[in-house]
């Protein structure tokens, strides 16, 4: 009985001595982990850094369409319904992601960044097997043709030239990557 008595009573004792806790606010709460005011200090000019990085139909004004960019970060591209889809690597950077679906009365869709943007361009009619095997790609003012070696290994060497509508082209040439 004795064992049982002075946990009892040191629990008793602590249940007494506490004294209820004061509801912190959520600005003090902000405070203390050091976040108060953080949406006030984002600058109104500048993109929101916790936007969804989206793309485009059209190209930014005045930008030099036939020049691809790294694509850094895609995650809020809508590339539609897929059952498949390429990447074109040039050395270790995506340049060009397409998407297609297996029915090949359905075109594809591909996102590349020109300038600063992302921007969206339509594939030919011909669904993923045309994505895979090699299409052309239109966009606002530039079309992108991709031209990957025969044969239908997951990787091969591919050449794509980017055309203007003045008829400027860019080549590149990297690996055609399709899953």
């Amino acid at each position: 009985m004795r064992r049982l008595f002075l946990p009892l009573a040191v629990l008793a004792l602590a249940a007494c001595s506490s004294e209820p806790a004061e509801q912190e606010s959520a600005e003090d709460f902000a405070d203390r982990i050091g976040q108060a005011g953080e949406s006030a200090q984002l600058d109104p000019s500048q993109p929101d850094p916790d936007a969804p990085n989206t793309a485009n139909d059209a190209p930014p004004a005045g930008a030099d369409l036939t020049r691809l960019a790294k694509l850094g970060d895609i995650g809020g591209v809508n590339l539609g319904p897929r059952d498949g889809g390429c990447t074109l690597m040039v050395g270790s950077e995506e340049m060009l992601i397409a998407a297609g679906m297996r029915d090949k009365a359905l075109p594809g869709k591909a996102v590349v960044r020109v300038g600063d943007s992302l921007t969206m361009v339509d594939a030919d009619v011909g669904g993923l097997d045309a994505i895979k095997s090699g299409t052309t790609f239109n966009g606002e003012g530039f079309t992108i043709t991709v031209a990957p070696a025969a044969g239908d290994q997951q990787s091969r060497p591919a050449n794509v030239t980017v055309r203007d509508a003045s008829g400027k082209t860019q080549t590149y040439s990297g690996n055609w990557i399709c899953a």
